[in-house]
Parts: structure tokens; C-alpha cells; sequence
């Protein structure tokens, strides 16, 4: 599966094609279509959405809002379009860090930390060095080939792929 994971390669276009066909006929609802569907190819995110979550989104149990929230109220939250939604129970999930930084100091050879150079963007070779830094090395580190699924697949066949070609 590792050439999955080859931006434009034939096997993730194919995959990305038939991964729209399956999700287009689970929602079958065009305006679900236009905002669930992702537009980037297969492995740059979670790959589809799990066991039944179209098929729920779909439902004529669920209403799907998209858009902003202006308030929150006591009974629910009042978006954008000026329509209260009574709600049960409200998760905000925004505002994570998703900055990577070690957790201990790591000095390069010009003096400079290593959290102070990736405090906008970590960004390393393969997911495994970093420019300045000769003596760290690591595994499965930012720019790493992996970025969603499951990483003992990907890792596990990384060794092989030249065989696969």
C-alpha cells in the first residue's frame, strides 16, 4: 500500500476515484456532497470517513450547519444565518497546537534551538533530520511520509517500496 501514499501516482488517483463513487453514493445528497468530499488526494488526511458516519450525516434525523456560530445561548447556539439550534451538548474543537517542539533542548551546531527554529513550521527531511541539527536524528518526525492511517503499514512496507515499483 505504500505507493498509495505517492502524490498523483495512478494508484492514488484511481483509489481518490473510487473512494468519491463510494462516499457520493452513501450520502447522495449534492450539497453534503460539496462540503464532505475532500478535493486533496487519498493519504493527505484520514482516507474516508468511518463505519456509518455518511450514511448519519445523511440521515433525515441529522441537520448539517456549516458556517459560523454568533452566539452561544442557554438553550443552544445561534449561527451565522440568525437561527437558534437547540442543542444537547456543545464540543468546541478548535484552537489546538499543532506546532511541533521537543520537549527538551536540542542544540544545533550554529547554537540555535531547535524549538526556536520550528516555533512557525517544523519541517525535516523524510520525517527523520533536520537542517543544522547532524547529531538528531529521528523517526517519524514532521514531513514524515506518513500523515494519517495506519502508520505500521506504511512504515512497515517503507523498506519494500523500491521492490513494489
Amino acid at each position: 500500500m505504500f505507493t498509495l501514499f505517492i502524490a498523483d501516482s495512478e494508484i492514488q488517483k484511481t483509489t481518490f476515484d473510487s473512494m468519491v463513487t463510494m462516499m457520493k453514493g452513501r450520502l447522495q445528497n449534492k450539497v453534503l456532497e460539496e462540503l464532505v468530499i475532500p478535493k486533496w488526494g487519498v493519504g493527505c488526511r484520514r482516507i474516508t470517513p468511518g463505519d456509518k458516519y455518511l450514511e448519519t450525516l445523511a440521515s433525515e434525523k441529522v441537520e448539517v450547519v456549516y458556517g459560523g456560530i454568533e452566539k452561544i445561548t442557554e438553550v443552544g447556539c445561534v449561527t451565522q444565518d440568525g437561527v437558534e439550534r437547540p442543542v444537547d451538548i456543545l464540543i468546541c474543537a478548535t484552537g489546538f497546537d499543532t506546532s511541533y517542539k521537543p520537549r527538551f533542548p536540542i542544540v544545533g551546531e550554529n547554537g540555535e534551538s531547535l524549538s526556536k527554529v520550528w516555533a512557525d513550521e517544523a519541517q525535516s527531511y523524510l520525517g527523520m533530520a533536520a537542517a543544522g541539527f547532524p547529531n538528531y536524528f529521528m523517526f517519524l518526525g514532521p514531513n514524515s511520509p506518513i500523515g494519517n492511517g495506519p502508520v505500521l503499514i506504511a512504515v512497515g512496507m517503507a523498506p519494500f517500496s523500491r521492490s513494489l515499483k
